[in-house]
């Protein structure tokens, strides 16, 4: 699958275009030593400007049903920079799987 993976504060989400599909592997949550992902969800649109910090998964035709997030980085005005968990590739494969 080739997808488009973003880091939030609390989440590291996978969009899946071809299918207009997300999921999110929840950070600093586990369950028996793995991390937790999200149910794939359908999606109508996503915005995300790569000069930006935000982006936006629409959740039915119309918008008016959507989830906003922002990019997490170093200096990060929405969590005053706290460092968040490491997801393993083992769990990003896992995440990803169909």
């Amino acid at each position: 699958m080739d997808g488009i993976t973003l880091e939030s504060c609390h989440s590291t989400w996978i969009i899946d275009p071809d299918r207009m599909r997300f999921r999110r592997i929840l950070k600093d949550v586990s369950v028996e030593g793995h991390a937790v992902t999200t149910n794939w969800r359908p999606y109508y649109h996503f915005q995300f400007d790569p000069q930006g910090e935000t982006f936006t998964v629409s959740l039915n035709p119309d918008g008016s049903r959507r989830i906003q997030s922002w990019r997490h980085n170093e200096d990060c005005v929405q969590c005053a920079g706290h460092v968040t968990a490491e997801l393993s590739l083992a769990d990003l494969r896992r995440a990803v799987a169909i």
